[in-house]
């Protein structure tokens, strides 16, 4: 891929791509570090990506983040805890006031409760903007299996958050 391709992808998704970091890797430094070596990692990279360049990066930013998360041998909880600290409620709540801070907690406290996958394909949905079929190139799965995980999450979320509004 070359540079104009990748900065435009990134100007383009650059939030998304930091929450999908974020919720792997579980620091805010760590998807930084994800982030920044994913994009190295493209830049050298001697062939194009085949299929959709936006799922290739979000592919390539799980793909680090989760090296990274290995190799600074986190556990799953640092995954979880990280989660509280992407979502400030507002993208999922757009309809409500801002400045609610006990919807945003439990908000925050409803994803962080979901299972890894399912809340990698919520990140990527809402923060990334990605479709399904991007989901599913990023994330080596079936459109499928993508798309039945976004959907138990959103359920998840729904029933846990019942009463909010």
């Amino acid at each position: 891929m070359d540079r104009a391709t990748l900065e435009k992808l990134y100007m383009r998704h650059r939030q998304g791509l930091f929450t999908l970091a974020l919720a792997v890797a579980g620091s805010p430094d760590a998807a930084e570090d994800a982030v920044h070596e994913a994009c190295a990692r493209v830049l050298a990279a001697k062939e194009s990506p085949a299929g959709d360049p936006a799922a290739y990066l979000f592919a390539a930013v799980r793909n680090a983040a989760v090296d990274g998360r290995r190799r600074r041998g986190a556990a799953a909880a640092v995954a979880r805890s990280a989660a509280e600290g992407i979502f400030n409620g507002r993208q999922l709540a757009t309809d409500r006031p801002e400045g609610d801070a006990e919807v945003d907690r439990r908000i925050r406290e409803a994803v962080s409760g979901l299972p890894e996958e399912q809340r990698e394909a919520v990140v990527m949905r809402i923060y990334g903007g990605l479709t399904f079929e991007q989901m599913a190139g990023a994330l080596g799965e079936p459109l499928a299996t993508v798309a039945s995980r976004y959907r138990r999450a959103m359920e998840r979320l729904r029933e846990e958050l019942r009463g909010l509004q």
